[in-house]
């Protein structure tokens, strides 16, 4: 008959320990991701590109709660369960090379994945080329200003539904922000240059504008109104404007 050698009890114990830890971490983390797909952080977006930004920050969020929840379990577990019950030093330990090998393999495939899925939305965010109209914002301290062409400006950002926008943003002075938290659309104003920022309005409303950029004591009151119409509206408007500043010249 074979002899059957005594288990080490220190193995035994090793794989309890994870059993329990593997146990509460798949516990917490489906908590965790049900809550989170539950219960919506923001209003929905009125843009398409916002649509795929709330994707973007919703898989980041769902795939960071394993790895905090483990961490946090890891934590807890570790410092309920081997509390020192006196000053003296530990006993020392030795490395897992199979632990710490499965732990970089799984780390480096979640990195790539999402630098590939974040590769992917930045490409489809910016494979426009053509854009329906063309809006030029210009910064300064401390308004915003639109210039649609043919002598046609205003102080309010007007725009067509379902319509890409192609908006050329400038600064006359300083740092100033674009953002339009509706939209989801944020950039920097940088004098000097000219950056472009494209935006599909996908809902019918009124919206703020504000600059997010610290740029003088007139921050706060950085502010614009946006207004997303239908085609056909945004038509007879911007035609009126153009027909007015035809008069005047």
């Amino acid at each position: 008959m074979a002899r059957v050698e005594p288990r080490d009890p220190r193995v035994a114990a090793a794989r309890r320990h994870a059993l329990t830890v593997g146990i509460v971490w798949a516990v917490l983390t489906l908590v965790g991701i049900i809550l989170v797909l539950a219960f919506p952080l923001f209003p929905p977006p009125a843009s398409r590109e916002g649509e795929l930004i709330d994707h973007a920050f919703l898989v980041l969020l769902v795939v960071s709660v394993p790895v905090f929840v483990l961490v946090q379990v890891l934590l807890v577990y570790s410092a309920l369960r081997f509390r020192a019950q006196d000053d003296r030093d530990g006993p020392p330990i030795s490395g897992w090379p199979a632990l710490s090998g499965a732990w970089v393999a799984v780390t480096l495939v979640m990195v790539l994945g999402l630098a590939a899925f974040g590769w992917l939305g930045m490409n489809e965010l910016h494979s426009h080329q053509h854009a329906d109209v063309t809006v030029r914002v210009i910064g300064s301290q401390f308004a915003f200003r639109f210039d649609y062409g043919g002598g046609v400006g205003s102080a309010q950002l007007r725009l067509p539904k379902d319509r890409l926008v192609r908006l050329e943003l400038e600064s006359r002075d300083v740092l100033h922000s674009f953002w339009v938290p509706a939209l989801r659309v944020k950039q920097d104003l940088v004098p000097g240059r000219v950056i472009a920022l494209t935006v599909t309005p996908t809902e019918v409303g009124r919206w703020n504008l504000l600059c997010a950029e610290l740029c003088g004591v007139g921050h706060t009151v950085m502010r614009a109104p946006v207004e997303v119409m239908d085609q056909a509206a945004f038509d007879i408007w911007l035609s009126s404007q153009q027909a007015a500043a035809a008069a005047e010249r």
